[in-house]
């Protein structure tokens, strides 16, 4: 058997694994990140050299720093731009995790689509068939290309999950809040101060982006269509419409909160009432026929060596 597509398979993935924990172990260290650091740094009174400040990186990052800077230049060109804003828009909801960007997942697609690619070619050569090569050197490669659009969309509907089971509780609060007497910006401080969760830093983002001037009504679309949620999102619209019409707020919130309260009732009632139909494929082909083995075992051992005997 030729060695020689084994060795070059393995080389390969040893080369797609080192990029991929480059890009996964360090975040992004552009002139913009190096900026953002030595201002906070002076803020602090302790500004330092970007030389300084290079240094203080770990050695893995130094030194794993050019090649991803290289593979992120030349992904930017390959990464069209409505996909790197989705990319981009599923990342920051996701919260920015390992520190990629648009350039570092598509980055990962490659590496996992080499390595996985590399597996499927030592398979087809095991298998010593130039169709089962093909085959399988195609489906590693289609699979490992999108493996990482899946990871990113699985902690995307995960986030949302959180979202959706923390907001009755969160609308409380802020429904409370503002019957004390607080103002809707007060009341959502409150909320970001007494809990925790990814909806407290959408809102504290939104918080932000009011104090330095931004129109309430924009950044709370923009935090309600950041989520995905339509519950989250109609509450956002019926809260701005109710602040320009005068009618209570802390109402029309209290309101959303039971609905959603009611809707997810009826979703948990909805998936119960699923779970028998979930349970009956493991029950026909996994039970019962352990079951007709335990009680139909001894008697067909009986019949047949009745049978042989005869």
């Amino acid at each position: 058997m030729n060695v020689l597509p084994i060795l070059i398979g393995l080389m390969a993935a040893i080369g797609a694994w080192l990029i991929a924990s480059g890009v996964r172990g360090s975040r992004t260290s552009d002139a913009a990140t190096l900026a953002r650091q030595r201002l906070a740094r002076q803020e602090l009174g302790l500004g330092q050299s970007a030389i300084a400040l290079e240094l203080e990186k770990p050695l893995r990052e130094r030194l794993f720093a050019p090649v991803r800077s290289w593979f992120g230049r030349n992904m930017k060109r390959f990464t069209p731009a409505t996909q790197a804003a989705s990319f981009q828009r599923q990342l920051d909801f996701a919260g920015t995790p390992f520190g990629l960007d648009p350039a570092g997942v598509q980055t990962l697609r490659v590496a996992s689509a080499a390595a996985l690619g590399t597996v499927g070619t030592i398979l087809g050569v095991l298998m010593g068939s130039p169709v089962a090569l093909v085959i399988f050197l195609l489906t590693g490669v289609g699979v490992g290309f999108y493996l990482p659009v899946l990871w990113l969309d699985q902690l995307v509907r995960a986030r949302r999950a959180e979202i959706e089971a923390a907001l009755p509780n969160a609308l409380d609060v802020v429904a409370i809040s503002m019957e004390a007497g607080l103002g809707l910006d007060r009341a959502l401080e409150q909320l970001v101060r007494h809990q925790e969760g990814p909806l407290t830093l959408l809102v504290a983002r939104a918080l932000r982006e009011i104090e330095l001037g931004r129109p309430r009504a924009d950044a709370l679309e923009e935090m309600a269509s950041a989520t995905g949620v339509e519950d989250f999102t109609a509450l956002i619209r019926s809260i701005i419409h109710a602040e320009r019409t005068g009618v209570p707020i802390a109402r029309t919130i209290a309101a959303h909160a039971a609905q959603m309260r009611v809707k997810r009732r009826l979703h948990i009632r909805a998936e119960a009432a699923r779970a028998s139909l979930k349970i009956l494929l493991p029950t026909v082909g996994c039970v019962f026929p352990t079951l007709w083995l335990i009680l139909l075992g001894p008697a067909l051992l009986v019949v047949l060596s009745a049978t042989t005997r005869h």
